[in-house]
């Protein structure tokens, strides 16, 4: 008899228990700044490299992110619980105890039951942001890290090769790299054993558009051919087995370009524009895998707003297997409640309480589920 299983990808978004400082000395306008409160901020004076005011900022900073934080982290929290899935990607963990203290003070709050398994690789990352997979308790899983792959582990097979010279920007990178490690964070390879034909899941955080897309693309795209590769090395038949990669992939393969006018029902015009090409390209190229969230329509694909711009582009992925596809039921969901509302388009009364125009919010990303019958 079929088994239900409901696997979704979720960036949960700078899951932190420490505070970084780097801003207090390089100012902010820094990069570091980012990730400071709003509040801190606006009302702090720091950047100046006098270190006898570094203890009330750095006070100031811890009172401004608890408060700040435990507002996000219950919607963070109403996000997961409303994908009701078995098993979880997840991205933007800080560390194991971090993801453990989060679902014990704010998810079991939810009145969901808790997530048994619980697995955490540290990978690459420099800001010590990893990828975690959950997973209630009756999907056992096992798992395995790829952070310490080179572009030498490619080159040892005709399969890996080729793949390089169907991408050129990537086959550049790899040159690049040398024997640095390919994965910014890594690609943890979960399996569960529950069905009599196991289910693989490749959770991964591709290297971000920082810097500009079309710099960094060719990063991407070499990310996505490892992982690629680690599929076809797993299997005889990629086609016929059981997989799926999820995760933040942080490209697109087209873009919602939302305009100010406004059409017939007092929404913004919004507009298609598809690239010429995308870091996950080698992951889709000859049907080798299939983008879940393609059995939408174009307008319904985005997972992620960026406002600067005001582009609504698909950054997290479900992308299985045909044999996986196969198993499909239904159509993937997007869970849009936790956006904040300042998300052009979307129901101002669909949204969890007190979400707020850009802050509190569940995260930057939307969590995405599929359901499948094994």
């Amino acid at each position: 008899m079929p088994i239900k299983l409901r696997l979704a990808t979720f960036n949960i978004e700078n899951l932190f228990t420490r505070h970084d400082f780097n801003a207090f000395i390089k100012g902010p306008n820094s990069r570091e700044s980012r990730y400071l409160a709003p509040i801190v901020k606006f009302m702090a004076e720091y950047g100046d490299g006098d270190i006898r005011d570094f203890e009330d900022f750095r006070q100031l900073v811890k009172v401004a992110a608890i408060s700040q934080d435990d507002d996000k982290r219950q919607h963070t929290a109403l996000a997961l619980a409303a994908l009701d899935a078995d098993v979880v990607a997840l991205q933007e963990v800080d560390s194991f105890d971090a993801l453990r203290r989060f679902l014990s003070a704010y998810y079991v709050k939810t009145g969901e039951t808790n997530y048994r398994h619980v697995v955490l690789h540290e990978g690459n990352d420099p800001r010590g942001i990893d990828v975690a997979t959950i997973s209630q308790s009756d999907w056992p899983l096992y798992s395995r890290s790829h952070a310490d792959l080179t572009p030498a582990w490619i080159d040892n097979t005709p399969t890996g090769v080729a793949l390089l010279d169907d991408f050129p920007l990537a086959k550049t990178r790899a040159g690049q790299l040398s024997g640095k490690r390919i994965f910014r964070r890594d690609c943890v390879e979960i399996v569960l054993t529950k069905t009599e034909q196991e289910v693989s899941i490749f959770n991964c955080h591709f290297k971000s558009m920082g810097g500009g897309r079309s710099q960094s693309m060719g990063m991407r795209q070499l990310e996505a051919i490892t992982v690629r590769e680690i599929i076809n090395r797993k299997y005889d038949d990629p086609a016929t087995a059981l997989w799926a990669v999820m995760g933040d992939l942080n490209d697109y393969r087209q873009v919602i370009k939302v305009r100010a006018a406004l059409d017939g029902n007092g929404n913004r015009i919004e507009e298609i524009d598809v690239p010429d090409e995308s870091g996950v390209d080698p992951l889709l190229v000859d049907g080798f895998g299939i983008n879940l969230l393609d059995q939408l329509s174009e307008f319904e694909r985005w997972t992620h707003f960026y406002p600067a711009e005001k582009h609504k582009t698909q950054l997290d992925y479900i992308i299985v297997s045909p044999a996986l596809a196969d198993k499909l039921v239904g159509s993937p969901e997007i869970i849009r409640l936790g956006m904040p509302h300042r998300v052009p388009n979307l129901d101002p009364n669909r949204r969890f309480p007190r979400v707020g125009w850009d802050r509190p919010k569940a995260s930057d990303h939307c969590p995405v589920v599929a359901e499948f019958r094994i």
